[in-house]
C-alpha cells in the first residue's frame, strides 16, 4: 500500500477512542477490508504516569491517562492479528502504528516494551517511533529530548535478535513547534537551518534508517526550498499534519502536485526524479479532496 492511502487515526490516547478504532476496524474485517473507509494507521501519544510510574497514553499537558502503554500495544497486536486472518491481498504494510513519544522518560520506560512488542509485530515499515528532537518553527519552550540518545536507542531497537526486525521500522523525527491557527502558522516556516541540523543528527546512521519527517503541513508550501532538501535521500520521507483548520483546496493542489505529480531536477547531479510515494498525509479533510479531485 502507497503512504498516499493511509486513514489515520490521530492521538487514539484512551481507552474511549481506542475502542471506536477497534469497532471500525472489526466492521472493516468482516467485509476482508474491500472499502478503503477505515481506519489503517494510528498515531497516539505517550506520556510518563507520575503516579502509575508506568507509560500510558496521553498529550501535554495532561499527566496521567486511562490506557497503558502496555494495553495499548497488546491491542496493536491484536488488531494485527485481524488484518493478518482477514485480508485476502497480499500486503506486507496493512496496518501503521505510530508512537508519538512526549518525554525522553515516557521514551526510556518504554523500550523494552517497544523490542518485546517489534519482535511480535508482522509487518514491514509499520512501526513509527515518533519524537520532537529539535527546534523549530514557532516552538514555545524546550525540546524534550536528546537528539542524539533518541537516535542512539532507536538504532538499538533495530538491532534486537541481530538486526531481523529493524525492516519493520520506520524514523520519525521532527522539529517542536506550536499547534495555533493564526497567520504565523503558516508564515513562519522550517528554516534552511532546521533542516541542516536534523541532517547532521541522521548523517552518522547513513541509509540505515527509513526516516519520515513529521511535518506541520501548513507550513510546507512557505518552506519548500528548505524541506525538499530532505527529500534527497531516497529513504526519507514527510508525514504531513494538521486537524485544528481546513486547509484551502490550492494548498492541498499544491501539496498533492509537488509531492505525487511533478517530475523534480535535482542538484548537484541534475537528475530527474519524482516524490512519489514518499508522503502520508494525516490532514484534516484530505481524503475528500481527493475524492473531489478525481
Amino acid at each position: 500500500m502507497i503512504p498516499l492511502h493511509y486513514r489515520w487515526g490521530h492521538a487514539i490516547n484512551s481507552r474511549a477512542s481506542l475502542a471506536t478504532v477497534q469497532e471500525e476496524i472489526q466492521r472493516a474485517g468482516k467485509q476482508q477490508f474491500a472499502t478503503p473507509n477505515f481506519v489503517n494507521a494510528i498515531e497516539a501519544d505517550i506520556i510518563w504516569d507520575k503516579e502509575q510510574q508506568t507509560p500510558v497514553m496521553g498529550h501535554p499537558p495532561a499527566t496521567n491517562g486511562d490506557l497503558t502503554f502496555v494495553d495499548f500495544l497488546q491491542t496493536m497486536l491484536d488488531i494485527a492479528g485481524r488484518f493478518q486472518r482477514s485480508m485476502t491481498s497480499h500486503d506486507d504494510m496493512p496496518f501503521i502504528v505510530k508512537c508519538d513519544f512526549k518525554s525522553q522518560q515516557a521514551f526510556k520506560a518504554s523500550l523494552d516494551l517497544l523490542a518485546t512488542f517489534i519482535a511480535q509485530y508482522p509487518f514491514t515499515r509499520s512501526v513509527f517511533i515518533n519524537a520532537d528532537i529539535l527546534p523549530g518553527p514557532e516552538s514555545l519552550g524546550d525540546v524534550a529530548f536528546d537528539a542524539a540518545t533518541f537516535l542512539k536507542h532507536f538504532d538499538d531497537l533495530g538491532a534486537i535478535d541481530n538486526g531481523k526486525h529493524r525492516h519493520k521500522l520506520v524514523l520519525s523525527v521532527g522539529w517542536t513547534t506550536v499547534n495555533g491557527k493564526d497567520q504565523d502558522v503558516y508564515n513562519n516556516g522550517y528554516s534552511h537551518d532546521m533542516v541542516d541540523a536534523m541532517l547532521r543528527q541522521l548523517q552518522p546512521y547513513g541509509d540505515r534508517f527509513v526516516v519520515t519527517f513529521p511535518l506541520r503541513a501548513t507550513s510546507v508550501r512557505y518552506s519548500w526550498p528548505s524541506l525538499c532538501q530532505l527529500l534527497e535521500q531516497p529513504n526519507y520521507g514527510f508525514t504531513l499534519w494538521w486537524a485544528l483548520t481546513q486547509m484551502s483546496d490550492d494548498d492541498l493542489e499544491w501539496m498533492y502536485k509537488t509531492l505525487e505529480l511533478d517530475i523534480h531536477e535535482e542538484e548537484p547531479t541534475a537528475t530527474r526524479q519524482s516524490y512519489a510515494g514518499r508522503t502520508f498525509y494525516d490532514i484534516k479533510g484530505f481524503s475528500r479532496f481527493l475524492a473531489r479531485r478525481k
